[in-house]
């Protein structure tokens, strides 16, 4: 099967990770991981991995108070590991799908769309 799906990566607090179109002429929302793992044909352990970063940053989610303004990672290092992984992710994801044309990698947001495309 040729590659033709474009993938985006991004996080987000109580949101799926995955943005893409699964067949052309569908509409763009984001995806579970599962789902993901399904219509991009990604090994077991690739998806155990990607859950494994998403549930670390579901968990930095604290929604007591100030909607959810306390919320974030423990420390400038702890995000900065999280984020690398990440892109190790994204890389695993290009390089282990038969189907993924591109991988547009944005972390939670903080990386620009368009500059970390694998």
């Amino acid at each position: 099967m040729s590659r033709s799906i474009v993938v985006y990566l991004l996080a987000g607090w109580r949101e799926d990770p995955f943005f893409y179109y699964p067949e052309q002429g569908e509409r763009w929302y984001n995806h579970s991981i599962e789902e993901a793992g399904e219509d991009l044909q990604l090994p077991a352990g690739l998806v155990a991995d990607l859950t494994a970063w998403d549930d670390e940053y579901q968990a930095t989610y604290d929604p007591s108070g100030n909607r959810g303004l306390e919320s974030g990672f423990s420390s400038p290092e702890v995000e900065e590991a999280w984020r690398e992984r990440g892109k190790v992710l994204a890389a695993r994801i290009k390089a282990e799908s038969t189907v993924v044309a591109s991988v547009d990698y944005q972390a939670n947001g903080v990386i620009e769309e368009g500059s970390c495309v694998f």
